[in-house]
């Protein structure tokens, strides 16, 4: 009886422990949202991983999110509104 009632007192930590989330970083999601939203032939064009963008303050409580692009495109920036977790203008 005792075995079983361990058993069940681990089994029940177990999952607990999995279902636990680790908070997602905000900055990620901005990224995500921004990268979304490119086109295919923008996304080809950005140089290194998209996941490491600089995201920075913009105006009126947006983010921007700055892709750098090879072949000398320069920079795609993209406005991001974090309350409605969608784009605002991607500035090219």
């Amino acid at each position: 009886m005792k075995f079983k009632l361990l058993l069940f007192a681990l089994l029940g930590i177990l999952v607990l422990a999995c279902t636990v989330e680790s908070p997602e970083d905000p900055l990620d999601v901005y990224r995500n949202i921004a990268y979304t939203a490119l086109s295919p032939t923008q996304k080809a064009s950005v140089l290194g991983d998209w996941q490491k963008a600089e995201v920075s303050a913009w105006t009126n409580g947006n983010y921007l999110v700055v892709f750098q692009t090879k072949d000398n495109m320069g920079t795609i920036r993209v406005v991001v509104d974090p309350e409605l977790g969608k784009v605002v203008e991607i500035l090219i």
